[in-house]
């Protein structure tokens, strides 16, 4: 009944499982990078992309990816030792704190737990924090801000991207609105709708009616949505219609609305219930070109990002040139 040791002897020998009596080899963690002396592992990347739900289409797809963003931290802890820099321990453990409480608030047993689901010890999220931080610093120093931005480039950009800074045209609106729930239990919300409509067109005043009549939530602020709405901002196709057909102070007949909802697969449709509304435009903000006065600033934020973005890559680039690196993903 002994146990037979000898068919138990296996050791890991360059990524791989082996049996020492000459069984197939189990790639178990293959090196797919190397920086210098440092390697990159199938495992960590997998583990990465795992903590994202990838399918193993998606894995495949955007292995590359996730292999050149750690191959740019690496890059980034190479260059932050070689200008002798070093983050005092002290700085990390303030950084480890600080999550602790913003994220846990302070409980260490979750925290903990946390960790341990990802496959970390509270060791290895210290290194990761300490090499973002690292690799935040390096990319930082090419940081660039609006002050380095020339009017000239702020123009260029104003002139070739003008739709950008186009608004849509803008209304406020007011609403009555009977629901198959009507209050009135003589009338239908057709009919409720139908004479509150006839009283408009007799001069009655819509602010009135609509605080007095209907199952609108803003019925108690005479239907005012409060706030100026564009096309897109509008879900129902019908309202939306209704409402962009509308000049100034017009009101719109009633009119049948199927309600939106949540249907099994999670998405947002028709329902079989419907509601009658009467809309009525109270302001309008035309469609126009903000001034590049206007947009001066926003402009700059941008290209000083996109300068950013392109420094970054290039100091990257010459780290990989300066750098022995090598990749070798999987098939």
């Amino acid at each position: 009944m002994g146990l037979n040791l000898t068919k138990c002897w296996i050791f890991i020998f360059f990524g791989f499982l082996v049996d020492v009596l000459g069984n197939d080899l189990v790639e178990v963690n293959r090196i797919v990078a190397r920086v210098n002396d440092q390697v990159i592992t199938w495992g960590e990347i997998e583990i990465a992309m795992e903590k994202l739900n990838f399918s193993a289409k998606e894995k495949s797809l955007r292995a590359q990816e996730f292999v050149d963003g750690k191959i740019d931290r690496l890059l980034s802890q190479l260059a932050f030792r070689n200008k002798g820099m070093e983050i005092p321990e002290s700085y990390i453990e303030q950084e480890y704190s600080q999550k602790l409480m913003s994220n846990f608030n302070g409980d260490r047993k979750l925290f903990r737990e946390v960790l341990q689901s990802n496959g970390q010890s509270p060791m290895e999220y210290k290194n990761q924090l300490k090499e973002d931080i690292i690799h935040m610093h390096m990319l930082g120093q090419r940081k660039r801000n609006g002050d380095e931005i020339s009017p000239q480039s702020v123009e260029e950009y104003y002139q070739q991207n003008l739709e950008s800074f186009r608004t849509e045209r803008r209304i406020r609106l007011r609403e009555i609105v009977f629901s198959e729930n009507n209050s009135d239990l003589n009338k239908t919300s057709e009919e409720s709708a139908r004479i509150v409509h006839a009283s408009i067109l007799e001069g009655g005043d819509f602010n009135a009616l609509a605080s007095s009549n209907g199952q609108s939530p803003f019925y108690s602020n005479g239907g005012d949505w409060g706030v100026f709405v564009t096309p897109s901002e509008i879900r129902n196709v019908k309202i939306r219609k209704v409402a962009f057909s509308l000049g100034k102070n017009d009101v719109s007949p009633p009119f049948k609305v199927k309600l939106l909802e949540k249907k099994k697969d999670g998405s947002i449709g028709e329902s079989s219930n419907f509601t009658w509304y009467i809309l009525k435009v109270d302001e309008v903000e035309p469609a126009k070109l903000l001034p590049i006065d206007e947009v001066s600033q926003e402009i700059e934020k941008i290209l000083a990002k996109e300068i950013e973005i392109r420094e970054q890559r290039i100091w990257l680039s010459r780290q990989k040139r300066d750098a022995y690196v090598d990749i070798n993903l999987p098939e």
